[in-house]
């Protein structure tokens, strides 16, 4: 008879966590067709039919962050990270959420936590920069997106930050060369950014 319970338990079980998987596959691919509402319905199936499903509650709180509902997205996160405290994915959307939110103490706190998860990822240092940049903490964001280089040497993203740094700083010199950096590898969309943004301020010096 106890075989049986066992067997029973185990087989539901099974099922619960193969419908998770369904629902979390749909749930992924409505949302990277905009299709957030629905996305949102699917990923709340697969965390009922298995709570412990960390990434399905990462994704559910980008699917609300999309949406605009902040404060749902920064509660979902945090649910997964009682789930895993080492979720890096969770803690690097939620530090997104708190940028949004202009919590940007918070945001430092949790980047924080999550590089020191992830020391050797460029695009945390990343983030922590433009959170930096945010509050007019130039030199923190500075130190930030040097460390990015440092762990990689090509990153454009970490150059287009230090170009917004130095253009804030009046520094029009050394936003060109980072500006130099972008297209000299061919990256158009930050290098076009960048470029009008140093025009803009131009005009506005003259």
């Amino acid at each position: 008879m106890l075989r049986n319970i066992f067997t029973r338990l185990k087989r539901t079980d099974s099922q619960s966590l193969m419908q998770a998987q369904l629902h979390f596959d749909k749930g992924v691919r409505l949302a990277a067709e905009g299709a957030y509402e629905n996305a949102v319905e699917n990923l709340k199936l697969a965390i009922r039919a298995d709570p412990d499903h960390e990434e399905a509650r990462v994704q559910l709180g980008l699917a609300y962050h999309e949406m605009g509902q902040l404060t749902k997205a920064v509660r979902t996160y945090l649910s997964a990270l009682e789930r895993d405290p080492r979720s890096v994915s969770a803690y690097k959307n939620l530090g997104a959420a708190y940028d949004d939110l202009g919590q940007f103490v918070q945001a430092f706190k949790v980047y924080a936590k999550a590089i020191v998860l992830a020391p050797q990822d460029p695009e945390l240092r990343n983030d922590l920069g433009f959170a930096y940049f945010n509050v007019g903490s130039y030199a923190e964001a500075i130190k930030a997106f040097r460390q990015a280089l440092d762990l990689e040497p090509q990153n454009d993203r970490a150059h287009y930050g230090l170009g917004r740094v130095y253009l804030d700083l009046g520094d029009v010199s050394m936003a060109l060369t980072e500006h130099s950096e972008l297209t000299g590898r061919n990256e158009k969309d930050m290098a076009v950014q960048l470029l009008d943004q140093i025009q803009r301020q131009s005009r506005q010096a003259s």
